[in-house]
């Protein structure tokens, strides 16, 4: 129970807080307000303890081009053929 009480000692959240609710299929609902700050559809859930928490993943086609590589497609290509043969 300690470890309860600590949870609701002042300054130790900051944000939007809300209570939402888990259903049979263990699935939860974010409210609209924070729905409309996160800009997410896909989150990591990580278990730490007995808290759970969502970290929000970027959506790949809004980072596509953001990343730049020194190599070629056929370069990577090739490189990938290599693998594959080299496990053959």
């Amino acid at each position: 129970m300690g470890r309860l009480n600590n949870m609701w000692e002042p300054n130790t959240f900051s944000g939007i807080m809300s209570v939402v609710s888990m259903d049979d299929k263990g699935r939860v609902t974010l409210p609209a307000e924070m729905r409309s700050k996160v800009d997410a559809k896909k989150f990591v859930a990580y278990l730490e303890g007995n808290t759970v928490r969502l970290i929000p993943l970027p959506d790949p086609s809004k980072i596509k081009g953001s990343v730049k590589i020194p190599w070629s497609i056929e370069e990577l290509e090739e490189g990938g053929e290599s693998l594959v043969l080299k496990r053959t």
